[in-house]
């Protein structure tokens, strides 16, 4: 007895978010649920296997090696487990507190940690600095330096290198891409079409402010029909997702703790994300700021199908199928009703079953960057339910979701259309 109150008296001490492992009481209904466990179908790639992992660590029982470490690496953080747990496991907050752990405690790693490090620090959290590497990218694709390495690429038969370009996406036009926000507008916001109903914040985030900002002028179009004035502040920055995914959390906070600063001080209903690893990661504020952000926050569906749309001048006669992100269904818990009751409102659409929507694609932030062995199968699960849909157009609300599906449909030859689910409706009001 005394020797196990000493060994969890250690575990408290080392770190107090682990009591979370204590909840799991190991029944395995989390199995069938994991993506990574599909593919290798070992132990130590289910959330059981891992959280046992944790808790020998954390007790100091369980010496840890390369090849241990590397299954808990290949978690993808997709948090389909905590949907279906009984004991109500949060294994995202594990995951992302024993990545911090290690981090700080193992011995550093090479190349990849270190680069991951410094676009996260020095890159992610600046637009202007996404913007000016952008704006190379897209200089790089229309001179056509893009496709005369890919040509070499494919004779040198450097597949990976190959990959990577697959998950590019189309770069938007430069009048496309610059959104303006309240440092730049004269009067501050974007009106409401008529009768103003509310006043709403759109969060812009990192990558999706320029690579996504079409995105951006859609989700604001629908706002203004729907009545809402639209505040997009310049201040705001990256919303730490990515940052707590790697375990860098004093990062995360401190970007989490600059969103609040600025939304906290703005006379607003709501604020309002397209993008759902921003909005997961958003809605859960850090002990450091327990207040959160000053605004409630909405997904934008999630707002839409709360306050309504206009009806629909427009039609749009495809078969559409919905992909669940799963931030957004795991992580939020936002309902599929929320986004397919917008869609069926829409003349024309056809919307098919998706099998298996909620299940992950792969995309998992850079996860399929940084485990494309584990992404691949997992995204040809999830291709091969789209063609089997027999959907035109797949829509799915968040980026990574969208470039991933989008490789995997091009890479199959496939002509469906992935969209997120404002652009589809902005589409059918504009037409």
């Amino acid at each position: 007895m005394a020797n196990l109150k000493l060994r969890e008296k250690k575990f408290k001490e080392r770190y107090e978010s682990y009591i979370q492992t204590l909840d799991c009481v190991h029944c395995g209904l989390c199995i069938p649920f994991c993506p990574t466990h599909g593919i290798t179908g070992r132990e130590s790639d289910s959330p059981r296997g891992r959280i046992y992992m944790m808790r020998g660590y954390a007790e100091e029982t369980m010496p840890f090696t390369r090849e241990s470490l590397k299954h808990l690496d290949q978690c993808i953080v997709c948090r389909q487990c905590e949907s279906v747990c009984p004991s109500g496991i949060r294994m995202g907050d594990m995951m992302e507190s024993f990545r911090y752990e290690m981090n700080n405690t193992l011995p550093q790693k090479g190349w990849r940690f270190h680069l991951s490090r410094f676009l996260l620090k020095h890159l992610v959290p600046y637009r202007r600095r996404i913007a000016f590497v952008t704006d190379i990218l897209s200089l790089y694709d229309r001179l056509g330096i893009r496709r005369f390495l890919n040509r070499i690429v494919g004779r040198l038969g450097l597949s990976r290198l190959r990959e990577l370009d697959d998950l590019f996406p189309n770069l938007p036009k430069l009048s496309e891409r610059r959104l303006e926000t309240d440092a730049h507008r004269p009067d501050g916001l974007y009106p409401a079409e008529g009768k103003t109903r509310m006043r709403v914040v759109l969060f812009l985030g990192c990558i999706t402010s320029e690579w996504f900002a079409p995105t951006h002028r859609s989700t604001i179009r629908m706002l203004n029909r729907a009545g809402c004035d639209v505040i997009v502040p310049d201040a705001q920055t990256c919303c730490g997702a990515l940052h707590r995914h790697a375990g860098f959390l004093k990062e995360a906070h401190e970007l989490y703790e600059r969103n609040a600063s600025v939304f906290s001080e703005i006379e607003a209903d709501v604020l309002v994300v397209n993008a759902a690893g921003c909005g997961a990661a958003l809605k859960e504020p850090p002990e450091s700021c327990p207040q959160g952000l000053g605004l409630p926050v909405r997904d934008i569906c999630e707002f839409l199908d709360e306050v309504g749309i206009p009806k629909p001048d427009g039609e749009f006669a495809k078969k559409v199928a919905y992909d669940q992100p799963c931030h957004l269904v795991h992580g939020q818990q936002v309902p599929e009703s929320a986004v397919t009751n917008l869609l069926k409102q829409v003349p024309g659409l056809d919307l098919v079953h998706l099998e298996d929507s909620d299940r992950c694609c792969g995309s998992g932030g850079v996860y399929n960057l940084v485990h494309p062995e584990m992404a691949a199968p997992i995204l040809d699960e999830k291709v091969d339910a789209i063609v089997a849909s027999g959907a035109e157009v797949v829509v799915t609300g968040n980026p990574g979701c969208a470039m991933q599906i989008a490789s995997g449909l091009r890479n199959r030859e496939c002509s469906i259309e992935v969209l997120h689910p404002l652009d589809l409706l902005d589409r059918v009001y504009s037409s």
